[in-house]
C-alpha cells in the first residue's frame, strides 16, 4: 500500500514527479521501502535508477527530468532544449540528450543520446527542477546540425530580441565548437557571419522570410529600422529603407486584427506620409505562401519609391 513520505512528496512535487536512486536515498527511503513501492506500482521505473511516481503524468518535462537523473553528465540540448526555450521552427525536432560519460545507453523509446566531448560548464544551465539543458548560444549551435539556414536565422534573431544571448556570445561559441568536419559548423559559421553585428533583431519569422524573398528580387531592406513621425513618435517598421523612406509592416492578424489596433495602424501611417514615407501593409496569410505577384507589387512600389525620393531631392 502506497505510504505517505512528506520529504519525497515535496522533492517529486518541484521535480515532475522524478527521483534518483541517489535522490531516495537522501530522502531516507531505504532499499526495502524503494523494491516495496515498486511492487506495489506507486513508483514507476522509468530508466534504470529513475522512477516517477504513479501520481505525476508522463510528460515532455518529466521526461526531461528523469534522462538528467540518470546521469550527472547528462544535458537536455537540440530539440529538447529548443522545446524548453520555446524556439520556433524546431516542433518537428526530437529530445535530444548528451553526455560526456560512458554509462548508460538510452533503449528505443527514449532519447536521442549523443556522446559529447566538449561540454564546458558555461554551456550549461541548471534548473531547480532537477533538468540541465544547453544554454541558449549553445543550444542554437546545436541546432545548426537540424534546421535549414533559413530557420536557424529566424531562432538567433528570436533569441537576440528575447536577449537569450547576443552576437559576441555566439561567436565565443562557434570559436569553442565549429571544426571542419563537425556537423553544423560550416551552417552556423555561414548564418552568423551573413548577419551585421550592429543590425537590430528581427521580431518573426515572417519578417525574415518576406526579407529573403525581396531581397532575391532586388529590394534589400533592413528589419526594425527607425522611423520618427511627423509628431515626432519613433516608431519601427518591421521593414524599411530609410535611405527612401520606404517601410513594409506585417500584420498578424490572429493578434492585430481588432478594431483599436487597425485605428492606431491608420493613424500611424497618416503621420508616417506626412513625412513622406511610405508604408505597405502585408499580413502573415500572405507570407505563408509568397506568391509571385505579392513580391511583384513591393518591388513595384519601392522602385516608385525611390523615384520619388530621387526626384524630390534632385528639386531641392
Amino acid at each position: 500500500m502506497p505510504t505517505f513520505h512528506p520529504q519525497l512528496s515535496a522533492w517529486l512535487g518541484s521535480h515532475h514527479g522524478v527521483a534518483s536512486g541517489a535522490d531516495l536515498s537522501a530522502l531516507d527511503i531505504t532499499a526495502s521501502a524503494l523494491a516495496a513501492m515498486i511492487r506495489c506500482g506507486e513508483l514507476i521505473v522509468v530508466w534504470e535508477g529513475v522512477y516517477r511516481h504513479a501520481m505525476w503524468p508522463d510528460t515532455f518535462l518529466s521526461r526531461c527530468s528523469a534522462a538528467c537523473a540518470t546521469d550527472p553528465t547528462v544535458v537536455v540540448t537540440c530539440g529538447g532544449a529548443a522545446r524548453i526555450y520555446g524556439f520556433r521552427r524546431c516542433a518537428k525536432l526530437d529530445l535530444h540528450i548528451s553526455g560526456t560519460s560512458t554509462g548508460l545507453r538510452f533503449t528505443r523509446g527514449g532519447p536521442v543520446h549523443h556522446r559529447c566531448p566538449v561540454m564546458p560548464s558555461d554551456h550549461v544551465r541548471c534548473r531547480a527542477d532537477g533538468i540541465r539543458l544547453t544554454s541558449p548560444a549553445r543550444t542554437v549551435f546545436d541546432l545548426s546540425k537540424h534546421l535549414r539556414a533559413a530557420d536557424l536565422e529566424s531562432v538567433i534573431e528570436q533569441g537576440l530580441r528575447r536577449s537569450l544571448f547576443d552576437i559576441p556570445e555566439l561567436y565565443a561559441i562557434a570559436d569553442t565548437l565549429c571544426r571542419r568536419g563537425r556537423p553544423g559548423s560550416a551552417q552556423f559559421t555561414a548564418v552568423l557571419s551573413s548577419r551585421p553585428i550592429w543590425r537590430r533583431p528581427a521580431d518573426s519569422h515572417p519578417e525574415i522570410a518576406l526579407r529573403a524573398a525581396l531581397s532575391a528580387v532586388g529590394v534589400h531592406l533592413e528589419p526594425q529600422v527607425c522611423l520618427t513621425l511627423h509628431n515626432g513618435q519613433t516608431v519601427h517598421p518591421d521593414l524599411g529603407d530609410p535611405a527612401i523612406h520606404f517601410y513594409i509592416e506585417i500584420d498578424d492578424h490572429e493578434w492585430h486584427g481588432g478594431r483599436i489596433d487597425a485605428t492606431y495602424d491608420q493613424q500611424r501611417d497618416r503621420q508616417a506620409r506626412l513625412v513622406g514615407a511610405r508604408i505597405e501593409r502585408v499580413s502573415t496569410d500572405e507570407i505563408r505562401t509568397i506568391r509571385p505577384a505579392l513580391l511583384t507589387s513591393l518591388a513595384l512600389a519601392y522602385r516608385q519609391q525611390r523615384t520619388l525620393s530621387l526626384s524630390t531631392h534632385s528639386a531641392t
